[in-house]
């Protein structure tokens, strides 16, 4: 029988980008799914298939009480509670990153601990690795140095949640495991100019018609895309069989630069505009891939859905999204 069947498991920001499919898949293995979720910038359709099988709690998880309701009661909590933006909001409003992300780890893991919870999934993220980490980069460079620059309040944040992790599974009696998840993509994904990311904001300009397409830094910087539904099953085999207190990555060594990238999303939508790199912007990390060494010694896990079989997911269901015929596939 399942690890997970018939356990009661609370997923925070369960109706976000990575948490439905989360979702998905622990309803599959029959467990008893709680989402709590703001239903900001999560959505009720992103898992329309599962609502009649989970509990819904439509709660702000940056206050205390709202944290504790949830909690109660559950065996394992998946905080993937989070506020993530685009690196041009993540530059300026770096209060607002790191104070927003940490009232969601510590209210919430802080309420898991009270109620008595067993296991708890602090989601952590690759941003806390700084500017000039070795790559392919294991988990031990997150013992030095700063976060990146332009990520900085958000990846601090995401460090000190790390560091209460390891201090409440020490002084608590909570196990709390930690995950770090590599750069994200998929269906589901938020496609507006203010806060994506990189695939689906160069997707949005080449169907929007734009030519020349402009694309931050030089596009010589490097990084690995993992699909949200392998980075939601890493985060499952790492709730169940990882130690407490141990950062593991989630991601893969596949690098592809951003020109590589455009390229490839040209390819798969069959529009060709020039690319114009705005060497005015920040690259952000010069180079960023995974080590997961770990993660394939504890869980042997490793990534299955291909960039372009993803991304030629990602083009239908924003298609599909955009004409009003959207689902949550």
């Amino acid at each position: 029988m399942s690890f997970w069947h018939g356990k009661r498991v609370l997923v925070t920001g369960g109706a976000g980008f990575i948490g439905s499919y989360l979702t998905e898949l622990l309803v599959e293995t029959g467990a008893e799914v709680t989402v709590a979720d703001n239903l900001v910038r999560g959505d009720k359709s992103r898992i329309q298939n599962v609502l009649g099988k989970i509990k819904l709690l439509k709660v702000d998880l940056s206050e205390l009480k709202a944290c504790e309701k949830a909690t109660l009661r559950q065996e394992v909590v998946m905080n993937l509670a989070a506020k993530v933006t685009g690196i041009e909001y993540n530059r300026f409003n770096m209060a607002d990153m790191f104070e927003s992300n940490m009232k969601l780890q510590m209210n919430v893991l802080h309420a898991a601990a009270k109620n008595k919870v067993k296991r708890f999934l602090q989601v952590s993220t690759a941003c806390i690795y700084p500017h000039d980490a070795k790559v392919p980069t294991p988990e031990s460079e997150g013992e030095r140095g700063s976060p990146e620059p332009t990520n900085e309040g958000y990846g601090l944040a995401k460090l000190m949640g790390e560091k209460l992790a390891k201090y409440y599974t020490r002084e608590k009696g909570i196990e709390v495991l930690i995950g770090r998840p590599f750069n994200a993509y998929g269906p589901r994904d938020h496609f507006d100019e203010a806060t994506s990311h990189v695939i689906p904001a160069i997707m949005k300009r080449i169907l929007d018609g734009d030519d020349p397409v402009v694309i931050w830094g030089t596009g010589n910087q490097s990084r690995v895309f993992v699909h949200a539904k392998d980075i939601a099953r890493g985060m499952m085999l790492i709730a169940e069989k990882a130690p407490a207190a141990t950062p593991i990555n989630i991601g893969h060594d596949r690098e592809v630069t951003i020109k590589e990238l455009f390229k490839v999303i040209c390819q798969i939508l069959g529009k060709y505009p020039k690319p114009q790199f705005d060497t005015s912007k920040p690259d952000g990390y010069p180079r960023r891939a995974a080590d997961v060494t770990l993660l394939k010694k504890i869980t042997d896990f490793t990534p299955s859905i291909s960039l372009e079989e993803g991304i030629l997911e990602m083009a239908d269901w924003f298609k599909r999204h955009k004409s009003g015929t959207s689902t949550n596939s």
